[in-house]
């Protein structure tokens, strides 16, 4: 492997990780809280659920590099909803008490990188690519 596939390797696997902690966090936190914050926000608080089993299973399966567009490409919609429906009048870098969309920025630019990039040669992905030629 070159020295960017072992990056690009480690930025999927952090990336999954955060995700996959994001979840895990919306279920052993409370996830009424997470329904509560979505109904203030306007949303159905059914979506809580909804946002966090995507965080948690397509962590997952981001970190095993299954799927990898596809849930890249799922993230990257959720945090383009998370910034308009909840970050967007906070301003980019936050409003001194809470914290802005920049983190979300971020994601958005890293799924896009794994919706365009090539497979690593350490996914499931790359596997099943190759024993279907």
């Amino acid at each position: 492997m070159t020295k960017q596939q072992w990056a690009s390797l480690l930025v999927r696997v952090v990336f999954g990780f955060m995700f996959f902690y994001h979840g895990v966090v919306k279920f052993t936190g409370g996830i009424e809280y997470t329904v509560g914050y979505f109904e203030s926000l306007g949303l159905v608080g059914a979506l809580a659920y909804v946002v966090a089993i995507i965080e948690l299973v397509g962590g997952l399966l981001l970190i095993l590099g299954l799927g990898t567009r596809v849930i890249s490409a799922i993230f990257v919609i959720i945090m383009i909803g998370a910034i308009f429906t909840a970050k967007l009048p906070l301003g980019l870098f936050g409003d001194g008490t809470y914290a802005g969309y920049e983190l979300e920025v971020i994601y958005v630019a890293l799924g896009i990188y794994f919706v365009l990039a090539d497979r690593s040669p350490l996914s499931i992905d790359n596997k099943l690519a190759n024993k279907n030629q």
